[in-house]
């Protein structure tokens, strides 16, 4: 998706996947409208934002000790397992120059998923519809600036943070406009970025235990 001069995206903004992992949802998105469109079958499409965290109960979460995701880059260096944060671009057009993400908790999407079933045909009916996109997400925008500000105030750890040139592909970033979400699913995510930092760090520390399990 282009985001606006704002960064907020809507599920009606232009496409523009800057990547292979986000040209396949794209037509993925795109065979099942049409899938819709011409047979019976009808579709609701959760578009999600950034997920973050583990489930409340900790029986899931991030199965990588060393995931590639930014959350997981931060829970490692605060492990001491890399010497540094990297943050990748820093002279882009955001408020500190670095890129803006919506961390939505992955525990806000599990409940959105069951908001889609319980909701399935009262969703579709509401805009006579027999194929709906839905943004998933928190409704605001966050720099990687306030992300690493944010981990170490909730892991009382301070990191050494290295500043580093944007990686090819990477996208200046964007947040959701979730009223769709809340009109037809009946949805808000309820749980904020500190919420998903916490239980990173809480499943980080039980995660090997759990997998050996």
């Amino acid at each position: 998706m282009t985001p606006s001069d704002s960064f907020e995206v809507h599920e009606d903004s232009p496409l523009a996947p800057a990547s292979p992992y986000a040209r396949t949802k794209m037509v993925l998105e795109m065979a099942l409208t049409d899938l819709a469109a011409a047979t019976d079958v009808r579709v609701i499409m959760l578009r999600y934002f950034n997920p973050i965290g583990a489930s409340p109960s900790l029986r899931s979460g991030v199965r990588d000790a060393l995931p590639s995701h930014v959350l997981g880059r931060l829970v490692a260096a605060g492990r001491g397992d890399t010497e540094s944060f990297v943050i990748t671009g820093t002279d882009l057009p955001t408020r500190d120059g670095s890129g803006i993400r919506d961390y939505v908790h992955v525990w806000d999407l599990a409940r959105a998923h069951v908001a889609a079933v319980e909701r399935f045909d009262e969703a579709l009916a509401k805009d006579e519809e027999s194929s709906s996109v839905i943004n998933l997400g928190t409704g605001q925008g966050v720099t990687v600036r306030e992300l690493v500000a944010a981990f170490e105030r909730v892991s009382g750890v301070t990191l050494a943070v290295d500043d580093g040139p944007s990686r090819p592909g990477d996208a200046i970033g964007s947040w959701a406009n979730v009223d769709k979400a809340a009109r037809l699913l009946r949805w808000r995510s309820e749980l904020g970025l500190d919420d998903g930092i916490a239980s990173a760090l809480a499943w980080d520390r039980r995660r090997a235990d759990v997998l050996a399990g």
